[in-house]
């Protein structure tokens, strides 16, 4: 049959040149004329290009000298197209179709050269992003050993040392430390308790032979009290250590999903769905904070009722049951209502793990406490966006809520063994807050200020920008999902050095409303910037820039917030900063919808330029409000 008369071969080249990315055209020609096509067909020469052989298998059967020799030829070729930005030709293959010993066609294929060098990057940062999550979860692994088996028993050690140089030899019956100097602990505690032992069989012989046993009682219990011969100390308060690892194991599970939500439920989405398209991607993300926000009171209020360890063992049913809604999903619906029920444990669990750190530490080392409750939830927002993408480029986006399931279980374990049942508050209680206490908030100007131009605008971007449109940005300019993960990444990367470095620079120059206002009218400019032309660089650069920008705000906005507050002496610090936290899951219930209202009447570009806009001019807002004298911002408000 000749050629020309073979029906359905443009359209068979085109399924075949998009099922091969590595591909950029296909061509079957007779006697010079093309009569097949797909893709830009470049300039087919037949003396440039390579006839099809099993090179591979000449290679690897060569000898090490032979194959040195083709490295050393190649290479050359090879070395000006790593540092060049301009596309270079297609590498041009021919297969000769012979008939009759004669050769009666050919089949060109164009195949990009820098197809394979794109793969090997992609490679090498994947290997080198699970390299840093590893060294991250090391860390965490080897912080806590170091915890439980060094530094803890140091401590028990030097505080049972104390009492008994200074006489006294009170007992601990619970102390539970482990390995070498976990037993010289326990050997030091074991002292105290023989003592003890052998005081009270002195007691119970003395007291029946004297003749007057009230004065040898009185001698005896002063003696006792002297040295707490009789004191046990029952209570193990707990550590901070012990809800560091089951809280990053869980933290890591949710965050798996973080860099492919959108796109996930863009999978599910019907046309014929009573919401808009643009709405529904970022749902389930205002679903999923608007439940945070919505149970965190209650939350707070059960752990007082049921205790830490129990309500992070109750959370985990929603948590895992809403991992598992969102692995065998339908619709998009389903995922919506997924999020919503995994929220609900997210909520309890958080709120379980921050109240067991409150309870655990004293007032000289609160701040230590909730520093390493952000710091870990950060580190495993880094590790979960990146590694989450890896696996969903590799397996999909089901089976990675499978596996999120699998790890909250696996943190369920975790709390189980090391959290303390029996906690004494203590310090880590609350006081109930004053009726009215929201309504006085509400009245004073310069904290409303901070809430509604800062802190609110703040979560807008973070869950608006950096969860909701740079997937969407991304997946937009042919981005793979494992690089999108690791441009989120770098949000979390940025962070986690700088925002240390940002506090201190606060806490020495006492500059936290400059910074504030720096930080809003920043992360602004920042997203001005993406309008315009699209690439993925760009929103590379403003994904790193907004690290920069949210290291700079995150710690002085608290400070600044509660400085405000001041102005409002009926309200005390817990009222203020649980208005504050409540006020920014307002935000980032905000940030997704309203980008997705954006989206659907302007480009990304321009949506982002919208709020940037807007954010500029809320930081020049609060500038001006800051600046005025607490009673003059608050003048004519009925206090």
């Amino acid at each position: 049959m000749p050629y020309q008369e073979i029906s359905g071969m443009d359209t068979y080249l085109d399924e075949t040149l998009k099922k091969y990315p590595e591909l950029t055209f296909v061509a079957l020609t007779q006697n010079d004329t093309v009569l097949y096509q797909a893709g830009a067909v470049e300039e087919l020469d037949p003396t440039f290009a390579i006839t099809f052989e099993k090179s591979s298998s000449q290679y690897l059967s060569a000898s090490f000298i032979e194959r040195l020799v083709v490295v050393m030829k190649e290479l050359p070729q090879l070395l000006p197209s790593l540092f060049s930005s301009e596309s270079s030709r297609s590498d041009l293959f021919q297969l000769p179709i012979e008939s009759a010993e004669e050769v009666s066609g050919r089949v060109y294929v164009g195949l990009s050269s820098t197809y394979v060098q794109s793969q090997l990057t992609d490679i090498f940062f994947d290997i080198a992003i699970v390299l840093v999550a590893v060294l991250l979860v090391c860390f965490e692994v080897v912080m806590v050993v170091v915890m439980f088996y060094v530094s803890g028993p140091l401590e028990e050690s030097e505080s049972i040392l104390k009492r008994q140089v200074k006489g006294d030899f009170s007992v601990n019956e619970k102390i539970t430390y482990h390995g070498v100097i976990g037993t010289f602990a326990d050997r030091l505690n074991q002292d105290s308790k023989d003592l003890q032992s052998r005081f009270k069989s002195l007691f119970a012989k003395l007291l029946p032979q004297s003749s007057s046993s009230s004065e040898v009682d009185s001698k005896l219990k002063s003696v006792s009290d002297r040295f707490s011969l009789q004191n046990k100390l029952g209570m193990h308060k707990g550590d901070v250590v012990d809800a560091r690892i089951p809280l990053f194991v869980f933290s890591f599970a949710e965050e798996l999903s973080k860099s492919f939500m959108p796109l996930f439920v863009n999978e599910f989405y019907q046309p014929s769905s009573w919401i808009s398209k643009d709405v529904m991607l970022g749902l389930p993300i205002s679903v999923f904070m608007f439940v945070i926000a919505a149970c965190t009171p209650f939350a707070a209020k059960w752990v007082d009722r049921w205790g830490q360890k129990q309500l992070f063992l109750v959370g985990l049913i929603p948590a895992i049951g809403g991992y598992f809604g969102c692995a065998f999903a339908t619709d998009a619906m389903d995922i919506v209502i997924s999020r919503g029920v995994t929220a609900f444990g997210y909520a309890i669990i958080t709120i379980s793990c921050q109240s067991y750190i409150a309870a655990v530490v004293t007032s000289e080392n609160r701040a230590k406490g909730m520093a390493m409750f952000v710091g870990v939830l950060m580190t495993a927002t880094m590790c979960g966006t990146a590694l989450g993408a890896i696996i969903a480029d590799r397996i999909g986006y089901q089976p990675v809520f499978l596996l999120s399931a699998l790890l909250a279980a696996f943190a369920g374990v975790l709390a189980w063994r090391m959290f303390i049942g029996e906690l004494d508050a203590g310090e880590g209680k609350k006081a109930p807050g004053e009726k009215g206490s929201v309504l006085l908030l509400m009245k004073n100007v310069r904290f409303m200020a901070v809430i509604l131009f800062c802190a609110i605008p703040a979560k807008i971007v973070l869950t608006g920008f950096l969860y909701f449109l740079v997937p969407l940005y991304l997946v937009s300019l042919d981005a793979s999902q494992s690089e999108i993960g690791r441009i989120m990444m770098i949000y979390s990367l940025v962070i986690i050095p700088l925002s240390p470095i940002a506090s201190g620079i606060a806490d020495r120059t006492q500059k936290t409303k400059q910074l504030v206002v720096l930080g809003t009218i920043l992360s602004g400019a920042i997203l001005v910037s993406l309008y315009g032309d699209d690439s993925i660089f760009k929103i590379l650069l403003a994904v790193t820039l907004m690290g920069v920008a949210h290291s700079i705000l995150k710690a002085p906005l608290i400070a600044c917030a509660l400085e405000a507050s001041e102005d409002t002496p009926e309200v005390g610090r817990t009222e203020t900063l649980g208005f504050l936290r409540t006020s920014e899951r307002i935000g980032s219930v905000i940030g997704p919808i309203l980008v997705a209202m954006l989206l659907a009447t302007h480009t990304f570009g321009e949506a982002m330029s919208i709020v940037g806009g807007g954010i500029i001019i809320a930081g020049i807002a609060i500038l001006i409000i800051l600046k005025k004298p607490a009673v003059e911002a608050n003048k004519g408000v009925d206090v």
